[in-house]
């Protein structure tokens, strides 16, 4: 019988945990537990295995689209309270003399994104006042200011 986080084999009453794609954790009613591979679980070609690893799959899948939502939102903080100082002209002054001055791409990038952010230049433009390809723009690239 297919739970949430489980399976309960009725007959002998061991719980089956999913520990990742391939292994499978049982607890007996002793309490005692082991591992085995997906493979080997007395329920490997039923419905309910596909349902417990879709399961493990969309919450892999949410914990991931979590942490990126959470890492991207902590680089635009970060950026923010570096530039908190400048206005947008001086910010895009800013960026001009470094650009000037061929400062290391990742501090430009840093720059440009905030502006872009700030929306005092649009994300089409950042290619042109960068000098490089649409490819290579990324607006969450983490930037240390030791770098």
């Amino acid at each position: 019988m297919f739970e949430e986080e489980r399976i309960l084999d009725l007959e002998t009453g061991d719980e089956y945990y999913l520990q990742n794609m391939d292994t499978l954790t049982v607890v007996n009613i002793e309490g005692e537990t082991s591992q085995i591979v997906v493979t080997a679980a007395p329920f490997s070609d039923k419905e309910e295995l596909d349902l417990m690893i879709s399961n493990y799959k969309e919450k892999i899948a949410g914990r991931k689209d979590e942490m990126l939502t959470e890492q991207k939102t902590k680089i635009i903080d970060e950026r923010k309270a570096r530039y908190e100082e400048y206005s947008n002209e001086e910010l895009l002054a800013f960026f001009n003399k470094i650009h000037q001055e061929d400062a290391p791409y990742g501090q430009q990038m840093d720059v440009m994104a905030e502006l872009v952010n700030r929306e005092a230049v649009l994300e089409l433009d950042v290619p042109t006042l960068l000098e490089i390809d649409t490819a290579k723009i990324d607006l969450y690239t983490p930037y240390n200011e030791g770098d």
